[in-house]
Formats: C-alpha cells, sequence, structure tokens
C-alpha cells in the first residue's frame, strides 16, 4: 500500500511519547510521496520517485525546549530522540514565552486527498505530457513537469492531541517555445481528473505564437492585466512580510498600527482558509492547532493576521492554527493558503479595458526591498505583451518592475474568476503559499526597465 495511514503512523508516536523524559512533549511527522515526470523538447527525459519522511520531536522541561530531527519512526529511535531533546531543554534558558504544548480540539476533516492521484503511475502523466505535446504548433517545442504527491501528516503530544491527514496533490506546466518566443502555462489541483492538459497546452502555445518581434517598453506608470500565476506571486510577497503575528508585533507588516484601517482598495478581500474544498491544505498545523478562516483584509479594510502559539501569547490572542514547520518557515505564524475574492470577467474583457498597459503573465524571481510597505521587485517572464486599445497588440521583451502589492490591489478595477495556483517558488519546490485567485486588471503597475530582448 503506498498509503501508511494513521494507525501505522500515530501509534509509534504514542508510545514513544507514553513515558517521556520531559515535563511535555510532542511530535510532528510529515511524509511525502513525490512522483515528478520531466519533458525537454518535447520528449520525456526523467521519471523520479521520492519517498521521504521527516520528524521533529520538542521535548520541554520547565520552560525550556530542545528539539531533535530525524527520519526514523521506529519507537526506540523516537525515544532516543526525545531523550535527547530533553537534555538540550535542560542544558538552554527557559524561554519566558513559550506558550505551553496544544490541547485536543476538534478538527475539521481532512478534504484534499483523492487516491487515484495517489496512486497514480508514470503512464498517467506520460499521458498528460503526450495531450500538450499533441497540440503544438509546427515549430514548436515543450518542455515542463508533471507531479503527482502524496503527504501524510501527524501530530501527537502528552496532552492528548493525536492527529493524522493525508492529501494529494498533482500538478502540470508547460513552456511552450519557439525560435523566437515562449509561452507559459500550468494547472494545479488535488485530484489529477481535474487538471486540463488540452488547456495548459492551448494557454501555452497561444502565448508563444504571440512571442515575436519584442519591443522594450518605457520605464514609466502603465495600466496592468496580471494573470493568475503573477497575482499568486503578489500575494507570496504579501504572506512572507506581512500577514504573520510575529511580524505584526515586531512592526515589519503592512497591518502594523493599521488594523482596522484601509489599506488597499474596496475591490480587495483576502482570507486565510485551509478549509476552503478548493485548496491543497490539511485541517491542523504542526502543533496540532486546529487551522481556523482567518479573514485578513475585508474591502480594503486590515483585520489581522494569522498567530501561531507562541506569537498568539505575545499578543494576548489566541491560536490560528497557523504554525509552520521551523525548518522552511519564520515564526509567528504562516498564511499558506490564501483565498481572494474574484468577479465575473473573463480574459477578454480584462484586456478590452485597458487603454494603453500591459499584460503580465507571470513574474520570476521576486523579492522585496521594503516589507513593510510590501514593496516587490524582480521581473516578468514567458508572457508580457502591450495592449493598446483593448488589443494585445505586440510583445514585449520582459520587463523590471518596482511595485507596492497595497498599491496594486488599491488599484483593482476589475477582476476574473478565481482558480487554484501557486507562486513560482512553491512550483519549483521550495512550498511557500497556494492561493485561489482571480486575474486583475489594475490602474496602475510602475515599470522601471526592460530586459535586453
Amino acid at each position: 500500500m503506498i498509503l501508511r495511514g494513521p494507525d501505522e503512523l500515530l501509534s509509534p508516536l504514542r508510545e514513544a511519547l507514553r513515558d517521556a523524559p520531559a515535563d511535555e512533549a510532542d511530535i510532528h511527522l510529515h511524509r511525502r510521496r513525490a512522483a515528478i515526470t520531466r519533458y525537454s523538447h518535447s520528449s520525456i527525459h526523467q521519471n523520479a520517485l521520492s519517498d521521504e519522511t521527516h520528524v521533529r520531536v520538542r521535548a520541554i522541561v520547565g520552560r525550556a525546549v530542545g528539539v531533535v530531527e530525524s527520519n526514523s519512526l521506529a519507537v526506540t529511535d523516537l525515544r532516543r530522540s526525545l531523550a535527547g531533546a530533553a537534555e538540550l531543554a535542560r542544558a538552554s534558558r527557559p524561554d519566558d514565552g513559550w506558550p505551553g504544548l496544544a490541547d485536543p480540539e476538534t478538527v475539521t476533516k481532512p478534504h484534499a486527498f483523492d487516491e487515484a492521484t495517489a496512486t497514480a503511475g508514470a503512464a498517467d502523466q506520460a499521458a498528460a505530457i503526450a495531450h500538450i505535446c499533441r497540440g503544438l504548433r509546427s515549430g514548436m517545442r515543450a518542455a515542463g513537469t508533471s507531479q503527482h504527491e502524496l503527504t501524510e501528516d501527524a501530530v501527537a503530544n502528552t496532552r492528548g492531541v493525536a492527529l493524522y491527514a493525508r492529501g494529494s496533490l498533482a500538478y502540470l506546466r508547460a513552456l511552450v517555445q519557439s525560435d523566437v518566443g515562449s509561452g507559459y502555462a500550468e494547472d494545479l489541483a488535488w485530484r489529477a481528473g481535474e487538471l486540463d492538459p488540452a488547456g495548459v497546452a492551448a494557454r501555452a502555445v497561444e502565448k508563444c505564437a504571440l512571442d515575436r518581434d519584442r519591443s522594450e517598453l518605457a520605464p514609466g506608470d502603465y495600466e496592468a492585466v496580471f494573470e493568475e500565476l503573477a497575482v499568486a506571486e503578489i500575494l507570496r510577497i504579501v504572506s512572507l512580510t506581512g500577514l504573520g503575528g510575529q511580524s505584526v508585533k515586531e512592526g515589519r507588516s503592512f497591518m502594523t498600527g493599521r488594523i482596522g484601517e484601509k489599506v488597499t482598495g474596496e475591490a480587495f478581500t483576502l482570507v486565510e482558509d485551509a478549509l476552503d474544498p478548493r485548496t491543497l491544505a490539511i485541517p491542523f498545523d504542526v502543533e496540532g492547532t486546529p487551522k481556523r478562516r482567518v479573514t485578513l483584509v475585508e474591502r480594503g479594510v486590515a483585520k489581522g493576521p494569522v498567530y501561531d502559539r507562541t506569537s498568539a501569547k505575545a499578543m494576548g490572542t489566541r491560536s490560528t492554527g497557523h504554525a509552520a514547520d521551523p525548518s522552511r518557515y519564520a515564526t509567528g505564524g504562516h498564511a499558506a493558503n490564501l483565498t481572494m475574492a474574484g468577479g465575473a470577467a473573463s480574459r477578454d474583457e480584462l484586456v478590452r479595458a485597458v487603454c494603453r498597459g500591459i499584460l503580465i503573465t507571470r513574474f520570476h524571481y521576486t523579492n522585496t526591498p521594503d516589507p513593510r510597505a510590501a514593496t516587490m521587485t524582480g521581473t516578468t517572464r514567458d508572457g508580457t505583451f502591450l495592449i493598446e486599445d483593448g488589443k494585445i497588440t505586440r510583445a514585449l521583451a520582459n520587463v523590471r518592475y518596482t511595485m507596492s502589492a497595497l498599491e496594486l490591489f488599491a488599484g483593482i478595477e476589475l477582476l476574473g474568476a478565481q482558480r487554484l495556483a501557486r507562486d513560482w517558488w512553491s512550483s519549483n519546490g521550495m512550498g511557500s503559499v497556494v492561493c485561489v485567485v482571480p486575474p486583475m486588471k489594475v490602474r496602475r503597475a510602475t515599470i522601471t526597465g526592460s530586459s535586453p530582448r
């Protein structure tokens, strides 16, 4: 069986914790089985399968915390890790901000799992790639990735928490290239059957066909249409810089001192909702706290951040269930499942609403020089076009930009339908933010330069 299940994963955690050599202890386990098929020049060149288990053990002595990480589920190894963590705790200073372990609570049943996706083989992935390649035009070639994942998470502690959830992921992307240009598209779901290889191919081929005879765009402010992948990248910057309780407390967030105030335009509403049936998520965090739906910004007004147990204690509130793996994210709460309000506009309607501006497919290597203002900078990639009088008129060289996400959202004039998307970093296996997100048309985006043709 590919799925190991709650009995196999939770039983050793409970057994190891039974006589934990500490005042308190907890164990978080994350298993990820990933099957990846890569293709280039319209031909598959690699199949890879990984199956990794990561275990993080915490032991608390007084108010001091020790942590040991391993990849073994053997009870003897878990006990050895607990003893090591307890020894580290005894050698450490007490943590005055220690909030204590989570108590048992009712948790919503996980939704984002599909057995057919979890058990699909390389032949299923190859069939999706073949569908993309059949959709190419003469002179075009395709490259990309098909990825199927199974995840299993378990959390147990000495207070009686014992939680398990499984999840699945299906992902397909295509970079279509000709001798003069490129086009990009992707699809994401927790059911492989919901992926649309023909749609992915059609979108990437259309962009590639348009991407020829690129011209450079003069620096300045332009109207802009951001497609879903670009909006997801903007939300990544907003999430990592401003949506966690610790960043608000330390003055690094755009919400600091502004909760209850208008920070964007009324067209922008954003919630953190791991329970949205469209998203990829499990219903509890790494501390064993149930995830709660959190309204972050409502009609432009900042409502507040997400919290883990430590930031919640520091801010005099309760955890919202948003503790994240500390080996990958800073403590203080991580908003990883964002749902942004959308609209009914089609892509053509978004384009027709532009007098003179740009269409942006996606971003590349986005960073933030000013987290407090949610400012982002980087370049566009694989599909940047000039729009004049409501029509795409020519391809543009990739542009460099410096924009405040808050100003972009303040300038929303039209929104399209939502769909599931990830930011660039997540799609390259680094994990960050999954979004239910619309395309949008804004009144102003600041372009600071163009790359060589």
